[in-house]
């Protein structure tokens, strides 16, 4: 399946509760799918807790023989992973970014 979630443009502690419960319904929705596919165009805010959020799902779905594909990432999102040094773990993954 090729549908993604789209993450909103705040992608901070303040969205991250609800962005959480967005993302395992994304999950469960999909449970099928080898890659949950996320779209990170619209960030334009982001910290830590953000973050924190996009490398918890990718920890819960390795287990499970799944992985996270966060496709085109916005500058503020590339910028943040590269601050918190995330690139390989969130970014460099990326097909598109490899390729680059």
């Amino acid at each position: 399946m090729n549908d993604q979630l789209a993450l909103p443009a705040e992608l901070t502690i303040y969205s991250a509760a609800e962005l959480r419960r967005q993302l395992l319904a994304h999950v469960d929705a999909h449970a099928q799918d080898e890659v949950c596919r996320v779209d990170g165009a619209a960030v334009d805010q982001v910290d830590a807790a953000g973050l924190q959020l996009l490398v918890s799902l990718a920890r819960t779905l390795a287990p499970l023989g799944r992985t996270l594909r966060l496709d085109r990432p916005s500058a503020a999102l590339v910028a943040a992973c590269e601050t918190l040094g995330l690139t390989s773990s969130l970014i460099e993954a990326m097909p598109e970014r490899a390729q680059a």
